[in-house]
């Protein structure tokens, strides 16, 4: 593994997020027509989006639990398991500058059943099966996992499920945090490819889903490396920007469902050829859930080409607008364990 590559997920995580929090919940036309054109720089987010009130270039829950979790790794020496997840989630949950503005209604609902003590790998409804949970909470913050795994699928596969235990623990979430995390670990490799960077995604999927089914932790849904699949053809073969925009929100979805965000990623990183900020700017012009495409494109794309690709710009201005993280700090100290005995 290379530093650069490393630095570039983790930046390109975050990167994303911030970029995607003011174009959060709107179309690709309502963006166009609310910021006078596409965004491709920090914004202040309306106030009829979560991030409002907040600076341009805040992060939002998706960079901020992987914030969490790579400092609770750091603190652990390298160690991952679902007692260190928890303990991670559960100090984000502690932080109400971003759970009670960005907290995701599974993730909230897990924290919250957490701190009472109750079981969290339950529906909320009392409802069989877990349709309810499959979204795409567990997915956004498995870079940081996908970098420990140090691009071993296998690894990457096991700190997902470790990671997603504690608030998406169903077949459907597990498979599309396992794409992304599986997919992201590939992008590390110095052989990679975007051919192979997908075909670890559809790995990873096929066998997230086949370990909640295993576990009867079932949410009934479309088969997410089979989503991935179309996903890959339909953004390969968009002419232009703005078509893969549009086909890639009308065809495959942009919300917050798993079946939907993640198949995305793929869409739009195919369309502009793995290319870092062009798949950024992409996902956060698409609609829907943009933050959260944005910020796990970004840490696929941002690992395959590495710092250098990033302009420093858009590096110093997070770091400059989220002091109450120590960006630099941690990302450092995280990119030190990852790269022992690698």
């Amino acid at each position: 593994m290379k530093k650069d590559k490393i630095l570039g997920a983790l930046y390109g995580a975050a990167i994303g997020d911030a970029l995607g929090a003011p174009t959060e919940l709107r179309s690709t036309e309502q963006i166009i027509a609310t910021f006078d054109g596409l965004v491709k720089d920090y914004r202040k987010a309306p106030q009829d989006t979560f991030a409002r009130d907040y600076p341009a270039g805040t992060v939002t829950d998706d960079f901020s639990m992987s914030y969490y979790l790579m400092e609770a790794i750091v603190a652990s020496n390298g160690e991952f398991n679902e007692t260190i997840a928890r303990e991670a989630i559960m100090a984000w949950g502690e932080d109400p500058y971003y759970f009670d503005k960005f907290a995701g209604p599974t993730t909230r609902g897990a924290i919250e059943n957490m701190k009472q003590g109750l079981p969290t790998d339950v529906d909320p409804f009392g409802l069989i099966n877990y349709n309810s949970l499959a979204t795409n909470g567990g997915a956004m913050k498995t870079i940081p996992l996908a970098l420990l795994a140090r691009g071993d699928r296998q690894k990457a596969l096991a700190y997902t499920i470790a990671m997603c235990k504690p608030t998406h623990f169903n077949s459907n979430a597990l498979s599309a945090a396992a794409a992304i995390c599986c997919g992201a670990t590939e992008a590390q490799l110095e052989t990679a490819t975007l051919e192979s960077v997908v075909e670890a995604a559809i790995w990873g999927a096929k066998e997230g889903r086949l370990y909640g089914e295993a576990k009867e932790h079932i949410s009934v849904g479309p088969d997410i490396a089979f989503k991935i699949k179309q996903a890959e053809l339909i953004g390969r073969n968009a002419q232009g920007f703005e078509e893969l925009l549009s086909v890639t929100a009308n065809q495959i979805g942009t919300n917050f469902y798993v079946q939907e965000s993640i198949p995305a990623v793929f869409s739009l990183l195919m369309g502009t050829k793995g290319a870092t900020m062009a798949g950024i700017f992409a996902a956060v012009n698409v609609g829907g859930d943009t933050d959260t495409i944005a910020s796990m494109l970004g840490g696929i794309a941002g690992g395959l080409n590495g710092q250098d690709a990033i302009p420093d710009y858009f590096i110093e201005v997070l770091e400059e607008v989220n002091p109450r993280l120590k960006i630099a700090k941690v990302i450092s100290q995280f990119s030190a364990i990852c790269l022992k005995e690698s």
